[in-house]
């Protein structure tokens, strides 16, 4: 008799062939059988029964390698990359020697002017000089740079940092929504563009969290300029409330997207927009009440921690308070403290205790229908309950990832030196991965606190905080210090992020976005990169448009 058994090939695959004939002895065990099988590959398990039940496995046709089409997308890209650059060089090169025929009198064509001198005045259109006199700093968007800064012959040394906009934030934005975007239609199907099921870390599993960094990062930016604009705190918290509201409106829109009618009994409440509404409003109200202008003067080396010590206090409670609602809750059924996704999970032994005590609140809060009703780990462990991977309790440790970008973000606004940057970045992300190895002591499943991405565990935010200092500093040097990268194409829709999430979730499905294509790795892969090149595409247009969408 013949059975044929298709496997997933994510995984090692149990088996394990057993006889109703108690007298014939089976050698057939899962430790004989268990193995990993590759994908499209095809195994035969040949059974023989005389005194004992025996099996072997034989290979019958060799599998194909699913990486051929990821090397050849990476080479194309890489050509596309090095074209660009050529081109970039090429043109750069033709607009300077423009410059020397014209003996320096070279006209731009600039369509924003600010000129800051004890006032300001701002000139929209087409200018074709300017006159500088004493410490006056003019900035100008063209064409060919959205933002240069031009200082008067006598200006203040410390003038262009007061005015510094950093292209590595943008770019550093730009990677994760460009990320985003590729692993959201579907990462051609590979597992590592996909999310974990339950414990662990895959690409996918990385860019909203480094999503939330940034925005903590930028936040030091904007309450600098309200500061020095001595804007009322009342209305700063207007502000902080008003973005709040638009990202959880707009999110609720994305979760009822795709349906030809909404059920409100049944309406998805958290979501990824919902988690930044609320991680934005702790965190910015948190930072409003203690926010003060950065002191670049005096000299002191824990001058961004201690000069906001009373901000680590609470960020501190959030912590503690997670920590104890995590292992300490009752929850009915489960033991205190279980982290894991409940289900066929230890052979059904917490089966509906999904999520432990972060899964329970958010069922007595929203109620089941207003959840995740799909989690990543259903597709293995078949649980019942549905889990909210943007749920409340995860909520505390994302405001802790927020923060740990706000701290970013003073780093670079209280320090200048590029050593001084530099030497921080490295020491918080070394300190915050020891932290998060830890925790989850260096292994998947057998740590006190697993990464999981499912839950925003302690150990997943300090890892991916961990990972998101390394790439900023990385951005940092290559794109603002060394000039050895510009940030594209990252930087473009590092511009437009909040554009380019609402297209691609509301278009995802849409031509000329994707269409069907063949079960196929290579067919996914490609239809799916053009999909996330489509909007870097749509995000560069906009940028030399100066079209900037922001909320």
């Amino acid at each position: 008799m013949n059975k044929t058994v298709l496997v997933d090939t994510r995984w090692k695959t149990r088996l394990e062939i057993t006889t109703d004939d108690v007298s014939i002895k089976s050698n057939c065990s899962e430790k004989d059988l268990s193995m990993h099988f590759k994908e499209h590959g095809i195994y035969a398990i040949n059974v023989t029964a005389d005194a004992k039940l025996n099996c072997s496995v034989q290979l019958r046709t060799s599998p194909k390698s699913s990486f051929i089409a990821l090397y050849a997308a990476a080479g194309i890209f890489f050509a596309v990359a090095l074209i660009w650059c050529l081109f970039s060089k090429y043109y750069w090169v033709k607009l300077c020697r423009k410059i020397n025929s014209n003996d320096g009198e070279y006209e731009p064509l600039i369509d924003q002017v600010t000129i800051s001198h004890d006032g300001s005045l701002k000139h929209s259109g087409l200018i074709s000089s300017v006159s500088l006199t004493s410490s006056t700093e003019i900035h100008v968007s063209g064409k060919h740079d959205a933002t240069q800064n031009l200082q008067g012959v006598r200006g203040s040394p410390d003038a262009k940092s007061k005015k510094e906009r950093l292209k590595s934030l943008d770019t550093f934005r730009g990677i994760s929504i460009v990320i985003m975007v590729f692993v959201n239609y579907g990462g051609g199907g590979y597992w590592f563009f996909s999310h974990s099921k339950w414990n662990g870390l895959t690409v996918a599993d990385l860019v909203f969290p480094w999503f939330v960094f940034i925005m903590g990062t930028s936040m030091i930016y904007s309450f600098t300029s309200l500061l020095k604009n001595e804007t009322p705190k009342h209305k700063i918290f207007w502000k902080i409330l008003r973005r709040s509201c638009i990202l959880f409106i707009l999110g609720l829109v994305i979760n009822t997207n795709g349906s030809s009618s909404v059920y409100m009994t049944e309406l998805r409440i958290p979501g990824v927009l919902q988690r930044f509404a609320m991680t934005y409003l702790i965190t910015a109200t948190v930072h409003m009440c203690v926010a003060k202008l950065p002191d670049t003067m005096t000299e002191t080396r824990f001058k961004d921690i201690t000069d906001y010590w009373s901000e680590w206090i609470i960020i501190s409670l959030f912590i503690l308070v997670h920590t104890c609602l995590t292992f300490l809750l009752p929850v009915r059924g489960c033991e205190k403290g279980y982290l894991g996704p409940g289900g066929l999970e230890n052979y059904g032994k917490h089966h509906n205790c999904t999520g432990g005590a972060a899964g329970y609140i958010d069922r007595q809060v929203f109620g089941e229908k207003h959840i995740f009703g799909s989690p990543t780990c259903k597709e293995i462990y078949h649980n019942d309950l549905p889990h909210e991977p943007e749920g409340l309790l995860g909520t505390l440790t994302s405001c802790v990832l927020c923060f740990l970008g706000l701290q970013a973000g003073k780093i670079l606004c209280t320090y200048k030196s590029r050593s001084a940057r530099v030497v921080r970045f490295c020491l918080w992300g070394i300190v915050l991965c020891l932290l998060a190895g830890i925790l989850c002591k260096f292994s998947k499943n057998e740590g006190w606190i697993p990464v999981n991405k499912n839950l925003w565990s302690l150990s997943f935010v300090f890892c991916l905080g961990g990972f998101a200092f390394f790439l900023l500093c990385f951005c940092y040097l290559m794109i603002d210090e060394w000039k050895i990268w510009n940030g594209a194409p990252f930087y473009y829709p590092g511009m437009n992020a909040i554009l380019v999430y609402m297209g691609h979730e509301l278009l995802h499905k849409n031509f000329p976005v994707s269409w069907h294509v063949p079960e196929t790795h290579a067919s996914h892969l490609a239809i799916d990169l053009y999909g996330a090149s489509l909007w870097v595409i749509v995000a560069t247009y906009l940028y030399y448009k100066k079209s900037f969408y922001v909320i």
